[in-house]
């Protein structure tokens, strides 16, 4: 059941923890060149539908959690590249997986989990500095819920509880900014913040305080550190920390934790990239990399 927690708590985090930007573009506005494609073990499977738009499903877990993301080149913003990205998910299906008794039950096996969709709106802008990339992301997310869900269906786990709890909020807030630098030859760095908030807008009209309008709210630091061996493949190992309020109180977690050893480890990610090419048609490896 431990591992499950875990398992499940890399499923519904939007921005997974190994989650990049820069030439290997996940949270960036940069867009995938046309036809080419990256995917990795945590990381969703990403696909250039043309110069202007990109779009992305997490294959291990669609076929129990329904998923997609669109990402759109928009305008230039005061000298930032900027994108716009549209999130769909469905996670009804995993959820009545996990609403059972004994092992692999994390919610209440009397619960009648209605269908319900989650959609997450992200206007992203990123620009490279003279030491560093920058990229800057603010969002919505919003939880539609056919039918009536009891506030009893929660999971109190970081990185959890936040992304599902909008189902139940009805909508919730994300943010962060993102830098990476270049280091060694093929090695880089990633540190990022992300601040995700569940309004209490209904509980601030009758106390009209910022920590009642807030709500609850997850801050999340990560750091990665990836060595690149060509344009096709990438490992990538770090930590994430979590510092959250919860209905039980606040809580500190160092991720990735295995509850085994009862101590936080380590996680490889192992990623890589090419580019689909149409019915005879050759790769020129010297023309890609040009290109990159």
């Amino acid at each position: 059941m431990k591992y499950l927690q875990i398992i499940l708590a890399l499923t519904f985090s939007s921005n997974l923890i190994f989650s990049m930007s820069g030439s290997w573009n996940a949270n960036s506005a940069s867009i995938l060149e046309n036809k080419k494609w990256e995917v990795g073990l945590f990381q969703p499977f990403r696909y250039g539908y043309s110069e202007k738009v990109e779009y992305s499903v997490h294959p291990i877990v669609f076929f129990v959690m329904p998923n997609m993301s669109i990402k759109k080149e928009e305008k230039n913003w005061k000298g930032f590249n900027a994108a716009s990205s549209l999130s769909f998910r469905y996670p009804t299906p995993l959820l009545n997986i996990l609403s059972r008794k004994g092992i692999g039950g994390l919610l209440d096996p009397n619960l009648n989990l209605p269908p319900m969709l989650g959609v997450s709106y992200s206007w992203i802008i990123s620009k490279p500095l003279k030491y560093f990339d920058l990229t800057i992301t603010n969002g919505l997310d919003f939880g539609l819920v056919y039918g009536s869900l009891k506030k009893s269906s929660t999971i109190d786990l970081p990185l959890v509880f936040h992304r599902l709890s909008i189902f139940n909020n009805g909508w919730g807030y994300h943010g962060g900014i993102d830098i990476q630098k270049p280091l060694l030859k093929n090695f880089s760095v990633l540190i990022d913040l992300d601040l995700l908030l569940l309004p209490n807008l209904d509980k601030a009209q009758s106390n009209p305080s910022f920590e009642k309008m807030r709500g609850n709210y997850s801050l999340e630091h990560k750091f990665l550190l990836s060595w690149s061996k060509s344009q096709k493949f990438r490992v990538t190992t770090g930590y994430k920390l979590v510092h959250a309020e919860f209905p039980f109180g606040e809580q500190t977690r160092l991720l990735p934790y295995m509850p085994l050893i009862e101590k936080w480890v380590p996680i490889v990610e192992l990623q890589w990239s090419g580019i689909k090419r149409g019915k005879g048609q050759k790769l020129d490896p010297e023309k890609w990399l040009k290109k990159k």
